[in-house]
């Protein structure tokens, strides 16, 4: 039988293990990679701690916006953050931008795109005028009829140019929406990169989160 007084010795050692005693081996590794991480970009990358014109502790911003094209209004959802892979590591390139996008189509399609981009080097704390581009496309995987054998279809293939207006980022299209859609708004898979489109569409992205954005889009679809 445990004696009263080693029942007491015993919760007070399980006591003194403290948050990170609960968290297990895999939970302390991913604390101790999240705060690692989030050091490096404070070094290397501070800016995106004010991405907006705001502090924020995450470093990255997230914003959403509507494009009134002539085969009908999309809308898009973006999250930027700095590409950990490049921030600080080669300070002769531009500044690498990583993360993803949400597209709603007239159809009421949702596309998942990856993102990425880049703006100027040695950028200052405040990002406010600095030009960015961005980049987004649908990787998505599909088998042929060899056997073991696919391909990838990254249409919609997007293309956005702009400016940080603190707190929107204002851009247009280049073109890419003319290009990766048809005029009743489904998808080009044939020549998703063809001529330079004469439509340029602009957008002004505001700060909001994913849950505004899907009400936008199921709003959009009535």
């Amino acid at each position: 039988m445990i004696s009263p007084e080693k029942t007491r010795a015993l919760a007070r050692g399980k006591s003194r293990s403290g948050c990170l005693g609960g968290l297990g081996l895999v939970g302390v590794l991913v604390v101790l990679g999240t705060v690692l991480l989030l050091a490096a970009t404070a070094i290397f990358d501070p800016w995106a701690f004010y991405l907006g014109g705001k502090f924020h502790i995450t470093p990255y911003w997230k914003g959403w916006g509507k494009l009134h094209g002539k085969s009908g209004d999309y809308l898009l959802y973006v999250l930027i953050q700095p590409d950990p892979r490049s921030s600080g590591a080669v300070p002769h390139l531009d500044t690498a931008l990583t993360g993803f996008a949400y597209l709603c189509t007239p159809h009421g399609e949702k596309f998942s795109l990856n993102l990425h981009g880049g703006m100027r080097k040695h950028l200052n704390r405040s990002t406010d005028g600095e030009a960015i581009n961005l980049r987004m496309d649908n990787q998505t995987w599909y088998k042929t009829a060899w056997y073991g054998t696919g391909t990838y279809d990254d249409s919609p293939r997007l293309f956005f140019s702009g400016y940080w207006r603190n707190p929107k980022l204002v851009m247009d299209d280049q073109g890419s929406i003319a290009r990766a859609f048809r005029l009743d708004g489904s998808v080009n898979r044939h020549n998703p990169y063809g001529p330079h489109s004469p439509e340029i569409v602009s957008i002004t992205l505001v700060p909001g989160s994913g849950s505004d954005f899907d009400t936008a889009c199921a709003a959009s679809q009535h």
